[in-house]
């Protein structure tokens, strides 16, 4: 994704330049900030999201002229716009092929179906979590109803089914986060950065309210 909005491919195969790029016309608003391609059979479609408060799906069969579809982050449902809250990353995981999630710059986290079967019904969930941007949403790799999201100074762990409220929570840091992940090994591992240089890894069975290890890796 460019800083202008649009999209653009390359083929690695032919180096130089892009394959194809979105005209600006059909491209977003402001700069797409997550860029993820679907589990499909072609392998060939991708979706989009901005801090215009819109989602795009492409298609690199049909060129990208155009997006195949499209979504309004407006929690309300009314796919108004004017209320659509802007993106700062998406989370898609391949086996829940029709689901995937937006943080948003408003500290929000909207859980979306673009297989429902209205366009307002494609906002599935709120999930209201930091009082600041969120710079990190991933789903457990071992159990993907358990998700993590990362802003201000806390690290939160979510349960898919329960809305109203994490499930855990870090304590607060004197310095912002920046990422977060899990580990790819153990379920109840996962790692955050934090702005002052640290890097800290988390091991919720053995404490919840202190990381087990923090590293400085820059000063």
């Amino acid at each position: 994704g460019c800083l202008n909005g649009q999209i653009c491919y390359w083929d690695t195969r032919k180096p130089g330049k892009p394959v194809d790029t979105t005209p600006i016309e059909k491209s977003h608003r402001d700069p797409a900030n997550g860029i993820l391609w679907m589990q499909t059979k072609t392998g060939t479609e991708c979706f989009t999201a901005s801090s215009d408060g819109q989602v795009y799906w492409w298609d690199i069969r049909k060129g990208l002229s155009e997006p195949v579809d499209s979504l309004i982050l407006d929690p309300t449902k009314k796919l108004d716009i004017n209320n659509a809250l802007g993106a700062t990353v998406l989370e898609y995981e391949a086996t829940m092929p029709t689901k995937f999630m937006v943080g948003t710059e408003q500290g929000s986290i909207i859980s979306c179906n673009r297989k429902a079967k209205t366009a307002a019904d494609k906002i599935a969930a709120l999930y209201t979590t930091h009082s600041g941007p969120i710079y990190a949403l991933e789903r457990n790799p071992f159990a993907p109803k358990v998700f993590l999201s990362v802003g201000d100074w806390t690290t939160r762990i979510w349960s898919e089914d329960v809305k109203d409220s994490s499930i855990i929570s870090t304590k607060y840091h004197d310095s912002y986060l920046a990422d977060a992940c899990w580990s790819p090994h153990r379920p109840a591992v996962f790692y955050s950065a934090r702005k002052d240089g640290y890097l800290d890894c988390w091991d919720l069975l053995f404490k919840q309210n202190s990381p087990t290890l923090s590293v400085s890796v820059f000063n």
